[in-house]
């Protein structure tokens, strides 16, 4: 009896609420008011009212600049009719963006602060009320009209936490009134639009203050010292500045004062290292480092200077700068200025797992971080990685921790977010899901993504969003099971695909183009379906043929022999312009095209079989040890031919692709391969199968009239069989007068036994997986190189043991030679 009274009571409750509410179907005698001095975007958001509410109710309402009547007005802005009104109030405590809404029974306002609020409330009243949803720039989603609900009596006020929100993709670049609509504030100047906020991403920008083409010459004591030089030629944009020396700081600060005069509406400017680790390891750069226990200690201190001579001429205007790859850790003592951003990068950190998940725990270290920076600064920012640099339509299972690293990032105060994915092209992977649902994480940083995503499948794939959302769901829980921590750069292992998942994941695409239900939704779907077919060229199966001196790709099904024709059709078709953060995508397509019937060449004896892409820089793409049979080069894989490989690889003085291609020719059991480089310089290499080693001997000469300064080095990329970054089970040695481990703590190509690769003096460079018993030693004789180069990044499952060259200045008839032997291990080097 109590539970039917209950509901009986909830219904009258219901329908006396619909009684006092607006019925839109019966406003068509309402009229839109937007005073004649309303700013811009004022009087666009008055016209977009307009054409949303007609196209969710059908009625066309009028724009008038005063009041008709005393009621039935639906006032946009704030203005003298509007504050005078029955919904009147202020839009002081607003500021740029925040929004309310006044529904009363005979009169709405809708209005928010200069420049964006007013036009932010209109899109908000119209999500809120109406269930608008703003899906892509061509597909506004309206519910049927039947089921619209009377408007209820409300006061609702809503002022966005963060005041700088990119979902950072090419759609909202290029469509910036659809990037309005879902309120991302960064891409366009658009007074009608609001405007972009006055505070810009901070980025790295001493190169445009310090480069070489400036100081190189004359003041080399402005760059980094690295390994006892000044280095010039850095990647990166330059190399760093010495931030201890005054001069440096005189004219770094008198550069961002010169740009803040020129541009003084800007709110922040970007102070911040240049994109490469080579920071200053001089005594005075050194000394405050030790004592901070992070290079970000002579940065801060440096940061720190150039605001405080900033703030004394730009008092509003803050300095932003990147607490990135060697600068993440707060200093011990050093606290930034109150003028200051911080804007805290995740690059090194899981994207399948929230940043706070404590199980993770590759990202404990960057919730460290976040405390630490929380704890002495006022002002931090956020640069978060939600893409695969490396391959931009690869399925990527980030979609469950989106919402969760939003809300992480409220928790702990931070004030603006780029959400960094593939906006330097169009159509990367699920790219309209993903920026939706990033844009309204932004928006509303409360909320969960992976709602989000169910609500943009049914509303934009509608028939066919089942099958959508069942290969979300299997590609996020093989993910969780096979236990992987993909970073922003992973490899279709390191995100869990399988020539199973990948089949899974190509199978459900094809249900939900089988349910397409019109052209319209059939050509959403294919967009989408992208990710599947480049996850079956990457991962689904198949295998590689040698025969009669080429290499083939052999697929386990008929119905995959056209997939990379059928992949660069609907790429193609749906504008996807770059296939990684630096490769356009015609650039890949010719890549992947010349990775079918490859000429090769191979030799073997009981021990190696090595096969050798002569076409391709003489890549080694098989390293074949065959009493094991462990193939230490992963270089004929779904991902194509040489992805991984073996060559050697200019630094100085020509271009590997100039050319390209080398002649080749076996004899006996060498394989030799010449070129002529585009100076009319020689290169030889001999790849020689000698019992239980591989011997190497490479050779450039000079053939050109002058002296001129060259070298190379040796590249190999080995597989370590294992994504583990731990040194203990995958470790590399190098010999001094015993072996020494030297990849503890190691990050890429840096760790804190880095100093005894050049120390080192036996002869000896090699990697041991402890688990799978197996691993490669390098014998050479040091007085011949420049000096060894480890790079291991275990989610790519690889260890580079490189060898330099001197950079030798070579007369003309003269050549420099890089000579050295590989040997398989079967226990730890002794």
């Amino acid at each position: 009896m109590g539970k039917w009274m209950l509901i009986a009571g909830l219904t009258l409750a219901f329908h006396a609420a619909a009684a006092s509410g607006i019925a839109p179907n019966t406003m068509s005698g309402w009229a839109i008011v937007v005073s004649d001095d309303a700013i811009a975007s004022e009087k666009y958001a008055a016209s977009e009212f307009q054409s949303l509410f007609k196209q969710a109710t059908g009625i066309e309402l009028p724009i008038m600049s005063a009041p008709p009547a005393g009621h039935h007005n639906i006032f946009i802005g704030h203005g003298a009719a509007m504050a005078s009104s029955s919904v009147g109030f202020g839009i002081e405590k607003l500021g740029d963006e925040g929004l309310r809404i006044r529904i009363k029974k005979n009169n709405i306002a809708i209005a928010g602060g200069h420049p964006r609020g007013t036009l932010y409330g209109v899109y908000e009243f119209f999500e809120r009320y109406f269930g608008v949803r703003f899906l892509t720039f061509d597909h506004t989603y309206f519910p049927d009209r039947a089921s619209l609900k009377p408007l209820p009596r409300d006061n609702y006020t809503f002022v966005p936490p963060f005041s700088f929100r990119w979902s950072y993709y090419r759609e909202n670049s290029e469509q910036p009134a659809f990037a309005a609509r879902l309120r991302v504030n960064t891409v366009t100047n658009d007074e009608k639009l609001g405007g972009a906020t006055p505070q810009g991403l901070i980025g790295h920008s001493l190169y445009k203050w310090i480069n070489p083409e400036r100081y190189g010459k004359t003041h080399p004591e402005y760059f980094a010292l690295v390994g006892g030089e000044r280095k010039l030629e850095v990647g990166g944009g330059g190399p760093e500045p010495c931030v201890t020396n005054p001069e440096v700081l005189d004219i770094v600060a008198e550069g961002v004062i010169k740009e803040l005069d020129a541009n003084p509406s800007v709110r922040n400017i970007p102070v911040s290292q240049n994109d490469n680790a080579d920071y200053c390891r001089c005594d005075r750069c050194e000394a405050i480092n030790k004592r901070e226990g992070t290079p970000m200690g002579s940065h801060l201190a440096f940061i720190n200077a150039v605001a405080e001579r900033v703030e004394k001429v730009h008092p509003k205007v803050k300095v932003g700068t990147l607490a990135y790859w060697y600068t993440r850790h707060a200093p011990k003592t050093i606290k930034p200025r109150d003028n200051i951003q911080i804007q805290l990068c995740s690059i090194e950190c899981c994207t399948l797992h929230a940043l706070d998940d404590p199980s993770c725990k590759k990202n404990r270290e960057f919730c460290k971080d976040m405390n630490a920076w929380k704890a002495i600064c006022k002002d931090i920012w956020i640069w978060n990685y939600n893409t695969d640099f490396a391959c931009y339509d690869l399925p990527f299972p980030n979609l469950r921790s989106i919402g969760a690293n939003v809300r992480f990032f409220l928790k702990n105060n931070v004030k603006g977010v780029f959400m960094q994915a593939n906006g330097n092209g169009t159509s990367g992977e699920m790219s309209d899901l993903r920026n939706y649902v990033m844009s309204r994480c932004l928006w509303h940083p409360g909320q969960e993504s992976w709602p989000l995503v169910e609500e943009f499948c049914r509303l934009h794939y509608k028939e066919s969003a089942q099958p959508i959302l069942d290969y979300l769901t299997m590609l996020h829980d093989n993910a969780e099971q096979k236990k992987v921590h993909p970073g922003c750069f992973p490899t279709a292992m390191g995100v869990g695909l399988t020539p199973e998942i990948s089949q899974k994941a190509f199978d459900y695409f094809q249900d939900a183009l089988a349910k397409a239900g019109s052209d319209e939704v059939r050509a959403r779907v294919e967009k989408a379906s992208i990710c599947a077919y480049k996850a079956m060229i990457l991962a689904g199966g198949g295998s590689w043929k040698y025969e009669d001196g080429v290499c083939k790709r052999q697929w386990n099904e008929p119905r995959f022999a056209n997939i990379v024709d059928q992949y660069i059709d609907l790429a193609t078709r749906y504008r996807l312009t770059m296939a990684a953060e630096t490769v356009p995508f015609p650039q890949y397509v010719e890549q992947l095209k010349s990775q079918y019937d490859v000429p090769a060449l191979r030799v073997e004896n009981d021990v190696w079989r090595l096969l050798v892409l002569p076409d391709a820089n003489g890549r080694i793409i098989e390293m074949l040890h065959k009493p094991t049979g462990r193939n230490l080069i992963a270089g004929m894989t779904d991902a194509g031919l040489g992805k991984s490989s073996h060559e050697d690889i200019a630094l100085k003085g020509y271009s590997d692709a100039k050319p390209l291609a080398f002649t080749g020719a076996i004899e006996g059991q060498v394989i030799v391969l010449k070129k002529t480089l585009e100076d009319g310089s020689t290169f030889e290499r001999r790849i020689a199968i000698d019992g239980d080693a591989i011997a190497f001997a490479s050779k450039l000469t000079n053939e050109t009239a002058q002296p001129k300064e060259y070298q190379f080095k040796a590249h190999p990329e080995f597989d370590t069989a294992s994504n583990t970054a731990d040194s203990d089970i995958v470790t590399a040695y190098i010999k001094d007068a015993e072996w020494k481990k030297i990849n503890r703590h190691w990050i890429m190509d840096k760790g804190p036994d880095a100093g005894l690769l050049k120390q080192a003096q036996g002869g000896g460079f090699a990697f041991f997986n402890h688990k799978d018993k197996f691993g490669v030693n390098v014998s050479y004789d040091p007085a011949k190189i420049g000096e060894p180069y480890l790079f291991w990044n275990p989610e790519w499952s690889q260890i580079n043991l490189e060898l330099f060259t001197p950079a030798t200045e070579l007369k003309p008839g003269e050549s420099l030679s890089l000579e050295y032997t590989y040997r398989f291990l079967g226990e730890p080097p002794r």
